[in-house]
């Protein structure tokens, strides 16, 4: 037997000719967090070891659903993953380097990848039990279980209990925090969010939380200062939008200066305008400064950016006075919708 033979048959023993590589047609679906489809389009991406299986893939449907013809090749030696991709969320892996190995079924239904925010919701409650402290586990796992059942006022003394045991546990006080917030106790919610800080000075959503309870208080003082501190303490600018509650409190101060200064930060720092109410606070800063066609600009440019802003009608109605004797007579909507 040549040589050749002699190679072509070690191949065919161990499966290397490309005769092993076979099309398959992979099923999945992209969810978030609670279970729900995604209410945006998402990109589906191979990432593998060595590179080289490194591929993008389709696009998922309304229902979160992607299909994607793949040609596998079960005796590969690469670790390869499928992952989800989207500006702004982090995505789980499930493994595509075993797909299909024992048998060659033209069908393959893999399991769900789920996508989160990359930065948490303010609003998020840590439940991850590395941070509890002993005495505190217990009942903040009740509180957790009684939220899960929409029973507040049990989740309330839970959470209590659990800060009586552990009064520096901060994510303890800052989920009691989002419990008054969500309940229409504000002031509770406040005192709260303070104490979270005072245990743990660099919970950064608790100065968020913070700022904008302050701010729904008409505590104007409260929201400039939270979110000064904030800015010092969140090098990263995981939450840029700090800079739009600190420029609306320091309109209201009088600050115009300090609110200037605030909003064009946050504009430095959101090159895709992911928070364009920012644009008509500083509208309303040019306008107090008696810049009259740099106010109506950039209010125009809110509007242009989001057009389904639950007060469009209202700041229309304000762009168009400008300038005029009722702009002064007519009460502008608020810098910001809370």
């Amino acid at each position: 037997m040549t040589r050749t033979k002699l190679l072509t048959a070690f191949c065919l023993a161990a499966g290397f000719l490309k005769a092993d590589v076979f099309q398959v047609i992979i099923i999945g679906h992209v969810k978030m967090a609670d279970g729900s489809a995604p209410p945006f389009t998402v990109s589906i991406e191979r990432e593998c070891s060595d590179k080289y299986g490194d591929a993008p893939g389709p696009l998922t449907d309304k229902k979160g659903q992607w299909i994607w013809r793949l040609e596998i090749d079960p005796f590969a030696q690469r670790a390869c993953y499928f992952l989800a991709h989207h500006d702004g969320y982090t995505s789980t892996r499930i493994d595509a380097s075993g797909i299909n190995e024992n048998t060659l079924d033209k069908t393959v239904n893999v399991p769900d990848i789920v996508i989160s925010p990359a930065i948490p919701d303010p609003y998020t409650i840590h439940t991850s039990g590395d941070s509890f402290p002993g005495k505190s586990k217990g009942p903040f796992l009740k509180a957790m279980k009684a939220l899960d059942a929409h029973n507040t006022q049990e989740a309330v003394k839970d959470l209590q209990e659990a800060l009586n045991d552990s009064p520096k546990f901060g994510d303890g006080w800052h989920a009691l925090g989002v419990v008054y917030d969500k309940t229409g106790q504000i002031d509770a919610a406040k005192d709260a969010y303070k104490k979270a800080i005072e245990v743990d000075p660099k919970m950064l959503q608790a100065y968020v939380t913070l700022a904008r309870v302050c701010l729904k208080l008409k505590d104007w003082q409260c929201a400039a200062d939270t979110s000064e501190r904030m800015t010092k303490v969140d090098t990263k600018h995981f939450y840029p939008e700090i800079y739009l509650h600190e420029a609306a409190a320091r309109f209201e101060l009088k600050d115009l200066a300090g609110a200037e200064h605030s909003a064009n930060e946050l504009i430095r720092l959101d090159p895709k305008s992911k928070y364009p109410r920012i644009e008509y606070v500083l509208g309303r800063i040019l306008e107090a400064k008696g810049d009259i066609n740099g106010a109506r600009e950039h209010m125009m440019k809110y509007l242009s950016l989001d057009a389904v802003a639950k007060d469009t009608e209202q700041v229309q109605a304000h762009m168009l006075a400008l300038g005029k004797p009722e702009a002064a007579q007519n009460t502008p909507p608020d810098l910001e919708v809370l």
